[in-house]
């Protein structure tokens, strides 16, 4: 799931349905992509390209702080380029699955070439400092399970079943880590998602509304089981939230 405070509670849950049964839940996994990703980089940091087991993960001071120093490097100003403007780019483009030079291939105007420079800049000093962000902890455990065949197979065998709550607000690299942990349709895999593609609300942190909408395109043999009743809000609340995300385009 996205939340700590989610990951919690579903863990809460699971406790309390199987009886605070430690043997029943000592198989069980219950984390959010960021938490399962820091841990699967730990364990396998020797097959990722620059990264060390123990690499420190940058917060957003950390960040604006790197940034900064990128930027005044490059002998450009700040306030032309505030640190937060640049590290969303970034963000964005990791969160696309687009590496420093994947990014510069498509940078064709002058703001994307600089964003670019900066983005080859900013992840040099990361890997100097044997750190990552939070966007690399997906972006980073999204190549290694594309590219290496024995990680994935280990992982995939270690986790036979895949629930992925609030799927409506997955984006390409955690849409690929997904993929990649359950298989493909012809690898008949055991991945169930759950999530409302009317109150898909992040476009802007980079989720991607089609990960739920194509979800049977993807998997043909999937069964779709519709959670029609709201247990949280009044009456009138789904009547104006209906009225609304009736002008929706893209619905199931």
């Amino acid at each position: 799931t996205f939340t700590n405070k989610a990951a919690g509670e579903m863990r809460s849950r699971v406790e309390t349905l199987l009886g605070h049964d430690a043997r029943a839940t000592r198989g069980l996994t219950i984390t959010t992509f960021h938490a399962l990703c820091a841990r699967l980089l730990r364990r396998y940091a020797e097959a990722v390209p620059g990264l060390k087991g123990d690499y420190t993960i940058y917060d957003s001071s950390d960040q604006q702080a790197l940034m900064k120093r990128v930027i005044q490097a490059a002998d450009v100003s700040t306030s032309n380029w505030p640190p937060r403007t640049v590290l969303g780019a970034i963000s964005n483009a990791k969160n696309a699955m687009q590496g420093p030079e994947e990014f510069a291939a498509n940078a064709m105007d002058f703001y994307s070439r600089n964003i670019a420079r900066f983005y080859t800049a900013y992840q040099d000093g990361l890997r100097k400092a044997n750190a990552v962000d939070f966007d690399d902890l997906l972006l980073l455990t999204a190549r290694l399970l594309k590219a290496n065949e024995d990680v994935r197979n280990e992982l995939r065998q270690r986790w036979e079943h895949l629930l992925i709550d609030e799927y409506q607000d997955t984006n390409a690299a955690q849409f690929s880590i997904a993929q990649l942990l359950a298989g493909d349709a012809a690898d008949n895999p055991n991945i169930c998602v759950v999530g409302d593609p009317d109150q898909a609300i992040y476009g802007w942190r980079g989720a991607d509304i089609s990960n739920i909408l194509d979800f049977e395109r993807h998997y043909p043999g999937a069964r779709v089981i519709t959670l029609g009743e709201n247990f949280r809000s009044t009456t009138p609340i789904l009547s104006a939230a209906d009225t609304l995300i009736r002008h929706n385009m893209r619905r199931k």
